[in-house]
């Protein structure tokens, strides 16, 4: 998609036919498509000496000691600290990373009722995945 926005911006643009919209249009897709290729070569998400670290246009990271909270939404898993709010889109994380992922999640001590992984700490343990 972010291909195809570049290429219709950029043939307006050619043309000499662009208006502002054409050229927005150009920019995000120049965007899309460069946020593709750093996902591609860094991947999405990393999780090393305790701190998880995502990757898009703006590499943004959270101290997995720091998290109060954690909350499962739809495509989404948002995490949260005193310093920072981190969404990660579950969509884009493959199967086995996602079980990981839920894993690492389930095994930080926050009260029950803040940790909705946590019973993904123990499943895992005693499945042996």
């Amino acid at each position: 998609m972010g291909a195809a926005f570049a290429i219709f911006g950029a043939l307006k643009a050619f043309e000499g036919t662009a208006g502002f919209i054409h050229y927005v249009q150009l920019i995000l897709g120049i965007l899309m498509v460069g946020s593709f290729f750093l996902e591609r070569k860094f991947g999405y998400l990393s999780i090393e000496d305790g701190i998880l670290t995502k990757y898009s246009l703006r590499k943004r990271s959270i101290s997995l000691s720091t998290i109060n909270r954690i909350q499962s939404l739809p495509g989404r898993i948002k995490l949260t600290s005193p310093e920072t709010n981190f969404s990660i889109n579950t969509s884009v994380i493959d199967k086995e990373s996602i079980k990981d992922l839920y894993r690492v999640l389930g095994s930080l001590e926050l009260e029950s009722q803040k940790n909705p992984f946590i019973g993904w700490c123990r499943a895992i343990s005693s499945e042996g995945w």
